[in-house]
């Protein structure tokens, strides 16, 4: 699974260098902001206005996915460890007493 999403990751960022320029905006925005001056001279900034909106709720969600998973595998490993001990509880309860007398 690893591997897999490993080579995934390699092969977006090969297609994300070797992808040509886009524009980020609609037909609108792309007429109002070429056929002016000052329309010209803040292309860049907008393009980059417009990546930051599209990807801003996806970093928003994945750190709310992030600590919801977090706090699952904590809550899990807790409920591990509590099972495990009473194992060990259990099984040292079942020792003879003069192994117990050695261990305390």
């Amino acid at each position: 699974m690893k591997k897999v999403l490993a080579a995934a990751l390699v092969a977006a960022g090969v297609v994300a260098l070797l992808a040509g320029p886009a524009s980020a905006q609609c037909v609108m925005c792309k007429t109002a902001l070429t056929g002016s001056a000052e329309g010209r001279s803040i292309t860049g900034e907008f393009n980059r206005a417009i990546l930051l909106m599209v990807f801003a709720p996806y970093v928003v969600m994945g750190g709310f996915l992030l600590g919801v998973f977090r706090g699952r595998l904590r809550y899990e490993a807790g409920q591990a460890g509590a099972r495990l001990r009473a194992r060990l509880r259990v099984a040292l309860s079942r020792r003879p007493a003069v192994a117990r007398r050695g261990l305390r």
